[in-house]
């Protein structure tokens, strides 16, 4: 009856028949049949069996080649699938096919979801496969059994559900017994009697992998492929892996076969493995992101028969690891604040006996520094209870914060702590580092609730250097606090340093990236002494600065009582007293703070500080060299700024200060000369900032004022500097200003310049009205009292100097126009449409450099005084108020074109050239071309080119044109010829028929030599009938090399030297009286040079000699040479350059 009961229900089914006619009769009530022979029931026998093997063949046929329709394959794999996971599991299918495929017989199903059940339904899948295939093992399908032999999945979705397993597994303390639980569970699974155990192969392409799908931020691994083969004895190996190119890695599962007390070996690998998704449940409950970073290693473990671990060890190590701090996850565009670790070792080892797992020699390695630590986290005996974690670190190394601070070297760092799963709550028992140079000690408590941790943490620490406290303060407590001491903390002593942090539960979430923490959560007091700190970046440093840091989560007050902002030797220093840093309030993106202080000391190292842009735009001319200033500053300032903004960038700083400057000296400022003994005052407050002060230079009172101006709208204001200069004109040639002609009485000067452009143009006055004016342009004059004025813009630029609206006028005399120079000083252009010097005076005046170095000179006009630029040209100094020692000569222009058209050209002895038309053209120095006409006197006058290049000028009327340029002014009539070069050089004038009228040198020759005891002539005049004069002329200076004059009565030679520029006659020559009959003794052959002494000597003759100043020279004649003949004369010649005798001499003409 077992054995019957045993068989399957389609056996019963088919036996049934022939057993029953073996018991029983029809009830028909007819008899029984004859009992069977044993033939016959050997023959049933065989045919049952027959009919058995058919049909079983039958069924096995057409499982092969009959693919079964969905209906009678999915409600049959739907329930296997059921009752495999258990009834927390809900399966769906959506097609399936059970058919012969080419390695045997195949499952194939399509879209398979598997959820979990949650409260009586259905929740979200936990698997989704697109498509799968399984090979089954088909004779066990004939027993009734599904036994897998292999599985190709493609594209699934899995949910590992790692989340909630860890959030379940850290409250309930039981994260061990879960793990080994799991480890259980694959090895039943997969093992030779588990529901896989007829596995042979399992592959599994681009799946995607729900690690941390209910994290705030889910978490997943595309793109993976598994693979699960097993091996001889029952050994299995399962590698998962991703072959994208942004994210390459691999793990790999190896269990052992049964070993003779059937513990298996577990070996785990992991290759570059993203810590992201697997860190996220934790780091979400402490508000934080995942942790970023890839590991690498080797996990090994012993598995006892009933799931046990009985041993284990392992290395771990992560690379590039970014440990974010709690915040708000919200993008801001900001940063957030991280732990970077270059590289993270662990070395561990589960001690079964204790529930411990002891971290062996382990190291970390980062920018911020290394330490090599061990420690042990005792897991509890039982659910529910504390765990257990210790610490210890030894030989660590905390770089500097910034290159120029130290590492700090500790000895030891100790932390103990406990950690309660079911309430969440991490206590910090103990966590101390001692080092040489600084100690510090610290508990906390954290309970883990809401969207962030409670946190409460108290920090004290000994004296040590600042650089020590920087190092040792974590940088995700007050980061706010935190980061203003580390950029604005240089160096020094703290005494003391206490912290507090109580941060209530949700707060750290809603944080965004550089929100400093709550209100009241923070309390910070430092003390220091010797500390160098400033109050941001930008602002100077203050050294040897005692004083104490207040601080709360919202709030920074500095106080120092007295510290130096130091200078090189040259600069100085500048010593602070009452400094006060305050920031009200923290929570800004750019938080406003506010610096008041005291300074006194160099005037040179404020104005650097002002200069570098600390306390906002420099406000300083351009102009002045900070090296060459000298004084003292006392001021009080308050500056108002904000903080964490970029270098150059955010708002100027708000700077109030009245600044008082003494003994201000600005060496060289200009021409050599300094401004000395300054006093100025600065004042900045809400309105324009104002400096007035005064000084002098060079003995010459000076005022400055520094003024704003209104600009147009939306524009910020002008800042304009006034500078006032009141001198003598007198010294104005001693103060470095080249000014023409002379000068008398006070000349204030003032120059006018905006500051805030580098090319703003220079505007300069002068009130002339106590200044006697002769020749600032030439023909100008003005005496002191009546008024003037005098004004001009420069313009300044890397190509020219541009001097524009030039104004020089007094009365009816006027300049107006403007000049333009070169880089180097050198006149380009010139352009003076009103030029009018003198009374009477009315032309324009244009001069231009062009191109090939020739400058062009144009005078237009109805009259122009030209006795001025006569003077310039003979650089002969007026006859007052010359200038002492001798004026600088000049050669004429090398290369000139010019052209002058005036109606009336006046000049010397009340003379005036009328119709002048010139046109003349120097090349080299040479004239090239020359025409001109004009009438002087009675006479034309006609200037024309000779020969190398020579000017020639002839007129009719010789006196006139001599008297015109100042030459000689008691000639009368008589037609000229001159021949000379504007460069200088050899000359001749040829006079013809002329006379020479009251000159009383000639009257006193007659006397002597008795030559007017003859027929009477006209009452004072002399007639002559030729004039030769050889020349050589050159700047300022005429050398007479031979002179001949000679006429009926007299005749005379000459030779010595006229220095116009000297102011200087020296002329000695020979009156010859009775010319026609005396000469002819010269004449006479052998014998003439005898008793003439020369060509044009004579028997008798009479030396003379002119000498002086050339406007009042003095005459001296020697009677004794009247009657030397020719040969003895020349001993009684005056020599050039010897004193000459006071008998005899008597004053020539006024005129030459």
């Amino acid at each position: 009856m077992a054995e019957q009961a045993n068989k399957s229900p389609r056996s019963r089914a088919v036996a049934a028949p022939w057993l029953g006619r073996l018991r029983h009769r029809p009830v028909d009530g007819r008899p029984a049949a004859a009992p069977p022979t044993a033939r016959r029931v050997a023959t049933l026998a065989l045919g049952g069996a027959l009919a058995l093997a058919a049909t079983l063949g039958a069924v096995w046929l057409a499982i092969l080649y009959l693919p079964l329709p969905a209906s009678q394959v999915i409600p049959r794999v739907k329930a296997a699938i059921e009752q495999r996971l258990g009834p927390d599991y809900a399966v769906e299918i959506a097609d399936a096919e059970l058919h012969r495929g080419s390695d045997g017989v195949e499952l194939r199903l399509v879209d398979l979801a598997i959820a979990k059940i949650e409260a009586g339904r259905a929740g979200p899948p936990i698997a989704s496969v697109p498509r799968a295939e399984l090979r089954l093992d088909g004779l066990g399908l004939l027993k009734g059994e599904v036994r897998v032999r292999s599985v190709h999945v493609t594209a699934p979705k899995l949910d590992m559900r790692f989340d909630t397993t860890v959030d379940a597994a850290s409250k309930n303390s039981d994260l061990p017994d879960r793990i080994l639980a799991a480890i259980g569970d694959l090895d039943r699974l997969l093992g030779a009697d588990g529901a896989a155990g007829a596995l042979e192969n399992v592959e599994v392409t681009d799946a995607t992998l729900l690690v941390a799908p209910r994290a705030r931020a889910p978490l997943s691994l595309e793109g993976v492929d598994l693979r699960l083969s097993r091996g001889t004895g029952g050994s299995i190996a399962l590698t998962a892996s991703s072959a994208r190119s942004t994210d390459r890695w691999t793990a790999a599962i190896t269990v052992s076969a049964a070993a003779g007390d059937k513990s298996r070996l577990v070996d785990l690998g992991v290759e570059n493995v993203d810590l992201a998704p697997y860190s996220a449940p934790l780091a979400e409950k402490a508000g934080a992101p995942p942790v970023a970073g890839r590991v690498s290693g080797h996990i090994n473990a012993r598995i006892g028969e009933d799931g046990r671990l009985l041993a284990g060890d392992g290395r771990l190590e992560a690379r590039a690891l970014q440990i974010f701090m709690p915040g708000s996850a919200a993008d801001t565009g900001e940063t957030r604040k991280e732990i970077a670790l270059d590289r993270v070792q662990f070395a561990l080892r589960w001690d079964a006996p204790a529930r411990t797992v002891r971290v062996e020699s382990s190291q970390i390695r980062g920018r911020g520094g290394q330490v090599t630590f061990t420690g042990a986290f005792v897991a509890p005996p039982e659910p529910g209870r504390p765990w257990a974690a210790m610490l210890a670190g030894r030989d660590v190394l905390l770089a500097g914060e910034t290159p120029s601070d130290p590492p700090l070297r500790l000895d030891r760092i100790d932390v103990e702590a406990t950690f309660d799963p079911a309430a969440g709550v991490l206590d910090i028992t103990k966590a101390q580092a001692v080092g040489p140079t600084a100690s510090a000690a610290l508990t906390g408590l954290i309970r883990f609730e809401g969207d962030s941790p409670a946190i409460r943490v108290g920090l004290v620490g000994s004296p040590m250097p600042a650089s020590a406290v920087k190092r040792l303060w974590p940088f995700f407590l007050a980061t706010g606090v935190r980061n203003w001491v580390v950029e604005n903390v240089g160096s020094g002593r703290v005494d003391g340093v206490s912290l507090t942090i109580d941060v209530q539960s949700g707060a750290l979430a809603k944080l965004k990236p550089k929100e400093p923490f709550p209100e009241g959560s923070v309390s910070l007091e430092v003390l220091f002494t010797d500390g160098t700190l400033r109050g941001k970046p930008g602002l100077p440093w203050l050294e040897g600065a005692s004083g104490r840091i207040e601080a709360t989560s919202r709030r920074v007050d500095v106080a120092v009582s007295k510290a130096v902002i130091p200078g090189s030797p040259e600069e100085g220093s500048l010593t602070v007293s009452d400094l006060r840093f305050t920031v009200p309030d923290l929570n800004h993106r750019y938080p406003p703070a506010t610096l008041t202080m005291n300074i006194d000391g160099a005037l040179r190292k404020a104005l650097e500080l002002v200069a570098s842009g600390a306390f906002g735009k420099n406000p300083l001319p351009a102009q002045i060299a900070l090296d060459k200033v000298a004084g003292r500053i006392e001021t009080g300032v308050s500056v108002g700024l904000e903080l964490d903004h970029l270098a150059n960038e955010g708002p100027p700083p708000d700077v109030r200060m009245t600044a008082d400057m003494r003994d201000v000296k600005i060496a060289d400022l200009y021409a050599g000369h300094s401004f000395e003994k300054g006093a100025f005052q600065l004042k900045i407050d809400d309105g324009p900032p104002k400096l007035t002060g005064k000084g002098s230079v060079a003995g010459a009172a000076a005022s400055v004022a520094l003024m704003e101006e209104p600009s147009g709208e939306g524009a910020p204001p002008k800042r304009k500097l006034a500078v006032t200069l009141t001198t003598a004109a007198s010294d104005l040639t001693r103060l470095g200003f080249d000014v023409p002609g002379s000068l008398k009485g006070s000349v204030p000067l003032s120059a006018e310049i905006y500051l805030d452009d580098p090319a703003a143009p220079m505007t300069v006055k002068a009130d002339l009205a106590k200044v006697g004016i002769d020749g600032l342009a030439p023909g100008f004059v003005k005496p002191v009292g009546r008024p003037g004025r005098l004004g001009f813009i420069v313009e300044r630029s890397p190509e020219r100097t541009l001097i524009r609206d030039f104004v020089l006028e007094s009365g009816d005399r006027s300049v107006r126009g403007s000049i333009s120079f070169g880089p180097k000083g050198d006149l380009v252009s010139a352009s003076m449409p009103i030029y009018r010097p003198g009374p009477g005076d009315d032309a324009r005046i244009e001069l231009d450099r062009v191109k090939g170095g020739v400058t062009k000179v144009a005078v237009q006009g109805a009259a122009l005084d030209l006795r001025p630029l006569m003077q310039l040209y003979r650089k002969k100094p007026a006859a007052s108020g010359a200038r002492d020692g001798p004026a600088e000569g000049g050669d004429a222009a090398k290369n000139l074109d010019v052209s002058a058209k005036l109606g009336t050209a006046i000049g010397y002895g009340g003379q005036a050239l009328a119709g002048l038309d010139l046109k003349l053209v120097v090349r080299d120095g040479k004239v090239t071309d020359a025409d001109g006409t004009g009438r002087v006197g009675s006479g034309a006058v006609r200037l024309a080119i000779g020969d190398g290049g020579r000017l020639m000028v002839s007129g009719q009327d010789a006196g006139a044109a001599l008297r015109f340029v100042d030459l000689y002014g008691r000639i009368d009539r008589g037609s000229f010829d001159l021949s000379a070069s504007l460069a200088g050089g050899p000359g001749e004038l040829r006079i013809r028929d002329f006379s020479v009228r009251d000159e009383n040198a000639l009257t006193r020759v007659r006397q002597t030599t008795g030559t007017d005891r003859g027929e009477p002539t006209r009452p004072g005049a002399t007639k002559f009938d030729r004039l030769r004069v050889l020349f050589k002329q050159s700047s300022g200076q005429i050398d007479v090399e031979e002179a001949v004059v000679y006429g009926p009565q007299l005749g005379a030679t000459l030779e010595g030297q006229v220095n116009y520029a000297a102011d200087s006659v020296d002329l000695v020559g020979t009156f010859v009286p009775v010319y026609a009959l005396n000469n002819l003794f010269s004449r006479v052959p052998v014998i003439g040079p005898l008793l003439g002494g020369g060509e044009h000597g004579g028997l008798l003759g009479v030396t003379f000699r002119v000498r002086g100043p050339t406007a009042a020279p003095t005459l001296t004649v020697n009677p004794m040479s009247a009657v030397a003949p020719g040969f003895l004369r020349k001993l009684f010649e005056f020599r050039q350059n010897q004193p000459a005798s006071t008998s005899g001499s008597t004053p020539a003409s006024t005129q030459q």
